[in-house]
């Protein structure tokens, strides 16, 4: 037997659902008619349920008003935002340059490329020419392969500054300026 509210199963002798509380009311023995069960069978159902409609309250924000906090024997003044000019005041115009002004070239004293590339063509391996010229981090690789590698990487590394060192000598692109962007002396 199922309690008519709830619809769990409870014992043929209760008059009370143990789960929901609800009385329970015995049901007819169905017949043997074969229409009469088809309709002893719609009792067995469990019961539809429906949500009560619960309307929401509307939440209001109450208005308040913020009291300006004042330090007795100080002035408050107001706060002054960036790009805005406050009544009374003039604000410097920002450090940018205007549009159109040439750019400036690094100040520096230049080096020499026929320096960078003689010491990328002798002492390539260990990155001194990259020192030389600024280029710390490939100057670095270049040493810790050489160092690191007990002397087998010194060769792809002297290779490289073989490259590097005519180049520099060459001036080809790209080989003319130094880390600063300053130009190579001759």
């Amino acid at each position: 037997m199922f309690c008519q509210t709830c619809g769990n199963p409870v014992e043929d002798t209760a008059t009370v659902c143990p789960n929901c509380g609800a009385a329970i009311t015995p049901l007819e023995q169905p017949a043997a008619d074969p229409a009469a069960q088809a309709n002893a069978q719609s009792a067995y159902e469990q019961p539809a349920y429906e949500q009560p409609a619960y309307e929401q309250p509307v939440y209001e924000q109450p208005e308040a008003q913020q009291q300006a906090y004042q330090q007795p024997g100080y002035q408050q003044t107001a706060y002054q935002q960036p790009g805005y000019q406050q009544p009374g005041y003039q604000q410097p115009g920002y450090g940018q340059p205007p549009y159109g002004q040439p750019y400036e070239q690094p100040v520096g004293e230049p080096k020499s490329k026929v320096a960078a590339g003689l010491l990328a063509i002798f002492l390539g391996s260990l990155g001194i020419h990259n020192f030389y010229l600024g280029f710390n981090k490939r100057g670095l690789i270049q040493l810790l392969v050489s160092l690191l590698t007990c002397g087998i990487g010194a060769a792809p590394m002297g290779i490289w500054a073989l490259v590097e060192g005519i180049l520099y000598l060459a001036g080809s692109s790209g080989y003319t300026t130094d880390a600063n962007g300053v130009p190579l002396k001759d």
